[in-house]
């Protein structure tokens, strides 16, 4: 009898650490059961503002004054709904910024770059969430 119980607790360990593989789904997207995206290349760009709002699926890009608020670039895409801005990391200013103290509110903000969707538009929280699956090349 205790074999076979050891043998029992013994396949579901196995079955268990089996479904916890990563999962592909019929179209080639690395997508788990929730339906959220894993991180692959589909989530990885350039560390730049451009690249970032391709990756998004933003329109536009028109110059900010972004220099005024210590980024290093800056643009406003689908008709100044959404702004990016990019940041040394190490300045005082992206700092001020991610720790809400900054000029600007963050609606998302991630290794130097900062995702500001301003309080006249409404924040997409399908956009935020693509936005924080970013990975960085």
């Amino acid at each position: 009898m205790k074999k076979i119980l050891v043998l029992l607790l013994a396949s579901l360990v196995c079955f268990s650490a089996a479904s916890c593989g990563e999962k592909s789904s019929s179209n080639g997207n690395n997508e788990d059961s929730s339906g959220s995206y894993t991180a692959s290349d589909e989530n990885k760009a350039e560390k730049n503002i451009d690249a970032v709002a391709e990756k998004l699926g933003l329109t536009g890009g028109s110059d900010t004054l972004f220099s005024m608020i210590g980024a290093t670039d800056g643009k406003e895409y689908n008709d100044g709904d959404v702004e990016l801005y990019q940041f040394d990391e190490k300045s005082e200013a992206y700092k001020n910024i991610i720790s809400g103290n900054g000029y600007l509110k963050a609606t998302a903000y991630k290794d130097g770059i900062v995702l500001i969707v301003p309080a006249s538009a409404q924040a997409d929280p399908e956009l935020i969430e693509a936005f924080n699956a970013l990975e960085f090349k």
